[in-house]
């Protein structure tokens, strides 16, 4: 390579649905891209993101379609570096990681090879009886790449002490946040009737409709709120395999009227600065951008203390509240709290915005690049 060509940089990466994962791959790419050389290899062709990735980028999809395209899927992700002759690679995900390692084994590495785990793996790992498998498979695996990226210290902390991994490979690099395009998208117009008059307070979650978001547990907090404030709405964003499930849990609480689920939102930006406080729920997570992402929009947040991220982003009392796991009295008790407190919620909106200002894109980047 001569010193006035750029490095070459092939990322890969599931999808570009509408994911924490895939927003953070198109920020990182976006802020990369006149000082390197980027393909982006995806395994399967969901494209919500799309918009948002620049046009210059290239972008060479596998067409995974199902578990068993696995080695189709890897031969020609071989095919892509062969013909590519990347620098550096950088892949996304567990899933990704493995069939990205596996690629890159069948012929003489000239490149970096960097892992990004962007989940909790004590959680999504050993979650049924393929647990162990994949406990395995990630052990090996893992063990071939140069660096291993976690997005919060809890995982770092996870992959050396239950995978082995050592702490040469590891490196913690939170997730970048684009303060200014989250600002201004914030100011987008909305319509919605729970947003009309000023007599409403509006709760806002945001995340896919699975297990792990605990959706339910939040319109059961929402249900007993419900007995001390009764003007509080609350508006779900996210799209996913238990809608139908949650939104007859809404009805049997007889909350039906005072919720909403609005699917996936393409600007939850909008959504989110118009309300008066958001709520996570989840039981694990891996690092929440979206709590991050209200704190930047200068909203209210609460959260549980679940593993991992959310404990890394708020302190307790003074940019948030963090209640405890399966526990939807104080999920209700928290949410009354800063509803019913006007100077508390201005304190955290404050606080939060601060706070969000340690994750702009440029400082994250500069991370990275250290690795390259």
């Amino acid at each position: 390579m001569s010193s006035f060509e750029k490095k070459r940089m092939l990322f890969v990466i599931n999808s570009l649905g509408g994911g924490g994962a895939e927003r953070v791959t198109v920020n990182l790419i976006n802020y990369l891209k006149d000082k390197y050389d980027i393909l982006l290899v995806l395994l399967t062709d969901k494209r919500d993101c799309q918009y948002d990735l620049h046009n210059s980028i290239r972008v060479v999809c596998l067409c995974k379609k199902k578990g068993t395209d696995f080695f189709k899927a890897m031969f020609k992700l071989r095919r892509e570096l062969k013909a590519y002759r990347p620098d550096v690679v950088i892949s996304f995900e567990y899933f990704v990681n493995i069939l990205t390692v596996i690629a890159s084994s069948f012929f003489g590495r000239g490149f970096k090879l960097i892992l990004s785990e962007r989940n909790y793996p004590r959680e999504y790992l050993l979650s049924d009886r393929l647990g162990r498998l994949r406990k395995w498979l990630m052990i090996v695996t893992y063990q071939r790449a140069d660096k291993i990226i976690s997005v919060t210290k809890s995982i770092e902390m996870v992959l050396k002490k239950d995978f082995n991994i050592s702490s040469q490979k590891l490196k913690t690099i939170y997730n970048p946040i684009l303060i200014e395009k989250i600002i201004m998208e914030s100011e987008g117009k909305l319509v919605h009737p729970f947003f009309e008059g000023n007599n409403s307070q509006i709760i806002i979650s945001v995340g896919r409709l699975t297990a792990q978001k605990r959706i339910d547990r939040l319109l059961r907090a929402v249900s007993i709120l419900k007995k001390k404030l009764d003007n509080v709405c609350l508006i779900v964003l996210g799209q996913g395999e238990l809608q139908k499930d949650l939104e007859n849990l809404a009805v049997e609480l007889r909350i039906n009227n005072i919720v909403d689920f609005v699917g996936f939102q393409s600007n939850p930006y909008k959504w989110i600065a118009k309300s008066d406080i958001f709520v996570l729920s989840s039981d694990f997570e891996g690092f929440p951008n979206v709590l991050l992402e209200a704190m930047a929009c200068g909203v209210p947040v609460v959260s549980t203390a679940c593993p991992s991220g959310p404990g890394e982003l708020i302190t307790n009392g003074k940019n948030g509240i963090l209640v405890p796991l399966a526990n939807e009295k104080a999920l209700a008790e928290a949410m009354h709290r800063l509803l019913k407190n006007e100077n508390l919620r201005k304190e955290f909106s404050e606080e939060g915005k601060r706070r969000a200002e340690d994750f702009r894109v440029e400082k994250i980047v500069a991370e990275y690049e250290q690795l390259f």
